[in-house]
């Protein structure tokens, strides 16, 4: 039994924060319920059509009686599609896109699930389709109303090219990611963003920052690459959420801007609880386009807890708040336990980064033993 005065000051810590950022203990458990709740929906295309193109499935949440377009998602090679998804009523369409712009157009052929149907999800469930069937045009379904297209920022910001002086990247917002993931959705949006127009003769480097984090923590890093062979994008997320729905849009965003630019190589490199989204994303990103995850050049992962955090399993058993990360975190959780017996590719460099204080066993915040388990370094 861990000492209460250990778990005391976490608590003290945590609630200082609380304070700081002006955050409500009722905000903070409402948001994490919500979180919690999520399910999904899964289904496969058929095609039976001349088009040729990359397939586009979208998500509709039905809100005052009207279905509002709130995501969409190429499908993976092998036709299958997943959407994260809270309790309610959606529907599922998809299209192939024939000019490669993301948008849907009248020519272009496409389907509705069902007639269409709508697709009801309760709490936490997953709920599997039969597959949707293209072969010509969307047929008309009869609505006169027009339904309002409401696609979250965090997905029209995949691609947008900003700078580090973005007003989105600041200390307050990721503080804001952390706590009140919902909030940072709504307000700040996230995505994962260019720092300069896409360039095909330039590698892409793409940067994930930790817990708490945004994409300014690794200026210093960016602005010493060689800019004439290199490009940084920059992942930036609410750091509260399940890891698996992290990792779930940064594969669906990297495919998208693939299929976009056609680029044959990216690296990706990551900083603390980035490394486990980024181990998720290498592991998903094989399994749903294998063709395309041919083009990982190079991983490495910096401070990471790749076998978890024992502060996060205490925050999830005592804290009197729930951070949903901290679910994930732990180390005896279902996403490290899956990590843990998913073995790296050997076709895929991975450099392992560690790093501890004269003295301690750990670097301020992660454990040595989390940071390079044996397995990983045998991998690296």
């Amino acid at each position: 039994m861990p000492s209460f005065n250990k778990y005391a000051a976490l608590f003290v810590c945590v609630i200082w924060t609380l304070i700081v950022s002006g955050c409500s203990l009722l905000e903070i458990r409402e948001q994490s319920s919500v979180v919690e709740s999520v399910g999904a929906i899964k289904g496969s295309i058929s095609i039976d059509s001349p088009q040729k193109g990359k397939v586009i499935v979208l998500l509709f949440l039905v809100e005052n009686e009207t279905p509002a377009l709130v995501a969409q998602v190429p499908s993976s090679e092998n036709g299958t599609y997943q959407f994260n998804v809270g309790p309610g009523t959606h529907y599922i369409a998809a299209f192939i896109d024939i000019n490669n712009d993301g948008q849907y157009q009248k020519n272009e052929h496409g389907n509705l699930w069902g007639s269409p149907s709508a697709v009801v999800v309760a709490e936490k469930a997953t709920v599997t389709l039969d597959p949707i069937h293209i072969s010509g045009v969307v047929p008309e379904t009869g609505r006169k109303d027009k339904v309002r297209h409401k696609l979250l920022d965090i997905v029209k910001n995949i691609g947008h090219v900003t700078t580090m002086t973005d007003p989105k990247f600041t200390a307050e917002n990721a503080s804001m990611g952390m706590w009140r993931p919902l909030d940072f959705l709504e307000q700040v949006g996230g995505g994962l963003f260019f720092l300069q127009p896409y360039d095909p003769d330039k590698v892409p480097v793409l940067f994930v920052h930790g817990v708490n984090g945004n994409p300014t923590n690794w200026q210093s890093v960016i602005a010493s690459m060689d800019n004439q062979k290199t490009q940084a994008w920059v992942l930036y997320y609410p750091s509260g959420l399940r890891l698996d729905l992290i990792s779930d849009y940064m594969v669906n965003a990297v495919v998208s801007l693939q299929n976009e630019h056609k680029f044959d190589r990216l690296c990706v490199v990551a900083h603390s609880m980035g490394g486990l989204v980024t181990r998720s994303f290498v592991k998903k990103y094989i399994e749903r386009a294998p063709q395309a995850s041919e083009s990982l050049d190079f991983v490495m992962t910096v401070n990471s807890p790749m076998d978890g955090m024992s502060s996060a399993a205490a925050g999830v058993k005592y804290s009197p708040i729930l951070v949903p990360a901290w679910n994930d975190i732990a180390p005896d959780s279902d996403f490290i336990k899956e990590l843990t017996d998913w073995v790296w590719p050997e076709d895929i460099p991975y450099h392992l980064v560690f790093s501890f204080t004269e003295g301690s066993s750990d670097d301020g915040v992660v454990a040595l033993r989390s940071q390079i388990p044996l397995r990983l370094q045998s991998e690296s």
